[in-house]
């Protein structure tokens, strides 16, 4: 029952932002998101590297660091990503990594937070004492 009812709250909480804005706000971040992403010495994106293609989410590799690193730093600093296979093994193989971190993004995201996570992943290699 406590399921039901939260979905229920959580629909109404998406119908009352409104489901085009929702999506137009993603997408504006993750066009930040990424072109900030590419834009770090190392890292590199899996997947389309434009929002066309894309939700509100981009995983990632950092050269020379392993996720779970990368995960571990990126908490110290107060921002949370998901690190593994995230169940897609054979998109890791198609790309040559065993495994990615991934930023994900939602309507209660903002453009500042977005901000703060390019800085923290900017860190990630000078940290490991891996800078190019």
């Amino acid at each position: 029952v406590a399921q039901i009812v939260g979905m229920g709250e959580a629909a109404d909480y998406l119908s009352e932002i409104g489901m085009e804005e929702i999506a137009a706000h993603e997408a504006k971040l993750t066009a930040i998101m990424l072109d900030g992403i590419k834009e770090i010495p190392g890292v590199r994106l899996l997947g389309p590297l434009d929002s066309v293609d894309r939700t509100g989410a981009a995983a990632f590799h950092v050269e020379g660091v392993h996720p779970h690193d990368v995960g571990q730093y990126l908490d110290s600093l107060g921002v949370a990503v998901r690190v593994g296979h995230h169940c897609a093994q054979p998109i890791h193989r198609h790309f040559g990594v065993f495994a990615s971190t991934r930023a994900s993004l939602g309507p209660y995201n903002t453009e500042e937070e977005v901000g703060v996570f390019l800085r923290a992943l900017a860190g990630v290699r000078p940290y490991f004492r891996l800078e190019d």
